[in-house]
């Protein structure tokens, strides 16, 4: 059961990871045709406001601190399978931009 339940998981993940992709990239096209610059400090926060949302939905707390360990567990791992495959965005930090 456990196999299945992890395959299951991973196929819903990876189809969920591909629909958000899909609808950062057509919106920071949308807003540059518009001549506005996308930035990639939009992306994070709208990721965070989501993440955010999704785990007070766990009512549990134990259960919620549990899945955010996993979260941030995963991510480095995230990072590294991504490193190098994608293009750059623009990040601005306290008023200065830079190339993300």
């Amino acid at each position: 059961m456990t196999g299945s339940w992890k395959a299951e998981q991973d196929r819903q993940s990876q189809e969920l990871a591909e629909i958000i992709n899909r609808e950062i990239i057509a919106f920071g096209e949308r807003l540059a045709a518009e001549g506005r610059q996308p930035l990639l400090n939009s992306v994070a926060g709208a990721l965070v406001s989501a993440t955010g949302s999704m785990l007070a939905s766990v009512k549990d707390r134990r259960i919620r601190k549990e899945l955010r360990r996993v979260m941030d567990r995963g991510l480095p791992q995230a990072i590294a399978a991504h490193e190098g495959k994608t293009g750059s965005s623009e990040i601005v930090f306290a008023g200065r931009r830079m190339d993300g």
